[in-house]
């Protein structure tokens, strides 16, 4: 531009909805379920230690320690139905394909 004037920036938008039509917070609640048989799966088939199990939840989804017990804490009615349905690692990878369940 002349005159030494600079150019405006364009104002960057988010958007609340995803690709693929979800909105943040279904995304959030898919992501979270997710979670939760990632902590059955660590924790009941694994027999990993709580503190053990929430550090590589933490690595597996790029998310901090207090946002894993948040989504374990909400997701406690889907974890209980995996406890009773005693569900296994097959179980799980028919439901979650995208993830190692071995």
């Amino acid at each position: 531009m002349e005159n030494g004037q600079k150019k405006p920036y364009r104002k960057r938008t988010r958007s609340a909805v995803g690709a693929d039509g979800t909105s943040r917070t279904e995304r959030i609640a898919q992501r979270n379920r997710v979670l939760v048989a990632r902590w059955y799966y660590w924790t009941e088939c694994r027999r990993l230690r709580s503190d053990d199990a929430i550090k590589r939840l933490c690595d597996e989804f790029f998310v901090e320690s207090r946002t894993v017990t948040g989504a374990i804490l909400d997701g406690d009615e889907y974890f209980r139905e995996l406890l009773d349905n005693k569900a296994s690692n097959k179980d799980l990878s028919k439901e979650y394909n995208s993830f190692n369940w071995s």
